[in-house]
């Protein structure tokens, strides 16, 4: 007698036991994945803000001098316009970045920003991934509409092009961005405290309060808490803010530089923290320090090492005129404030 044999298929319940248990897997190791993932774009980013601090040393290395936050046109030519392209501090270390032949080829210094992408608008806008944090979520070139102060006109045209965007700023002030040095060293209202401003030529000598003790580079994201950051841009600054001429550097001569102006595009101010509640775009808190990385920025000190900076730092003491530097943060970014920072 041959007995036949029936094979048993799974029931509805034991289906949806196995997908209950395979939901629940997932839930668990989806965030261990994230975070997995995130940390390796951190440490990448760690790596970017690493090169930058050696390419700023090696230009000091050969120049005896730090790139200047970016040169005013106006030096050589007093008619050049406010929204045209001046050169800035990320396009002078390029040959020190492993891209001499981009440098070469937008031949900086040689010709006017504004020249260089008419010339080469495609090399210009080319985005360069050790200036772009891995998290951050912005595009790889600036909008004219969304960013008008982040894009530069041509030489001959008034045809505004956007800039590639970058996620790392200089460090400018302890209050808002200045186009001048502070004359006092520690009164942010008078002019810049930090490393980096309008034809800045900051030596290591300096930097008296010590390079470890010394913000040079930080971090700023493009969107942030759901508002426009920013981020800031490449190779160079317009120099004038919202498509507005009146904004340019015929109009902060007197040191003062607002908001919305072309230097917050390449340099930072800590008058508002790190991660700072935005009410919206162009306020002078899109200025400031920020990062996709939760709870802070990354930043690289004087030298060259890199630290990640808790937003918990900033602990502002004063919310009016002169700002003076007390505090941790301001401590980091102003070189000759005489606050050496010990731990932090």
């Amino acid at each position: 007698m041959v007995r036949m044999s029936r094979e048993r298929g799974f029931t509805l319940i034991e289906l949806l036991v196995v997908i209950a248990i395979i939901a629940t897997l997932v839930a668990i190791l989806l965030p261990a994945v994230q975070q997995a993932r995130e940390a390796a774009r951190r440490s990448t980013c760690k790596n970017n803000l690493k090169q930058l601090g050696i390419a700023m040393h090696n230009y000091h290395d050969t120049f005896n001098v730090f790139p200047p936050c970016y040169v005013d046109m106006r030096a050589t030519n007093a008619a050049y316009p406010d929204n045209k392209g001046h050169w800035a501090w990320s396009a002078f270390i390029l040959p020190f970045m492993e891209q001499g032949s981009l440098y070469d080829t937008l031949r900086v210094g040689n010709l006017t920003a504004s020249e260089a992408i008419q010339a080469n608008l495609t090399a210009m806008q080319t985005p360069i991934p050790s200036f772009r944090c891995p998290s951050d979520p912005g595009p790889s070139v600036h909008s004219t509409s969304d960013a008008p102060g982040y894009a530069i006109e041509e030489s001959t045209t008034a045809t505004g092009r956007g800039l590639p965007v970058s996620n790392y700023v200089v460090a400018n002030n302890t209050t808002n961005v200045r186009q001048n040095r502070s004359s006092t060293g520690t009164d942010g209202t008078t002019g810049a405290t930090g490393m980096f401003f309008r034809d800045s030529n900051t030596r290591m000598a300096n930097i008296t309060d010590g390079l470890s003790n010394t913000i040079m580079i930080g971090e700023r994201t493009y969107i942030h808490g759901g508002k426009l950051m920013k981020a800031g841009t490449l190779h160079a600054v317009r120099n004038d803010g919202n498509g507005a001429t009146s904004y340019g550097p015929a109009a902060q001569d007197s040191g003062q530089g607002a908001w919305n102006h072309g230097l917050m595009t390449i340099a930072f101010h800590v008058r508002d923290g790190i991660n700072p509640v935005l009410s919206g775009p162009d306020t002078s808190r899109s200025g400031n320090l920020s990062s996709a990385h939760k709870g802070g920025a990354q930043v690289t000190l004087g030298d060259g090492s890199v630290r990640f900076i808790g937003e918990n730092i900033w602990n502002l003491q004063e919310t009016a005129a002169p700002y003076p530097i007390n505090s941790t943060l301001e401590s980091l970014v102003g070189i000759r404030d005489g606050n050496v920072i010990g731990e932090f």
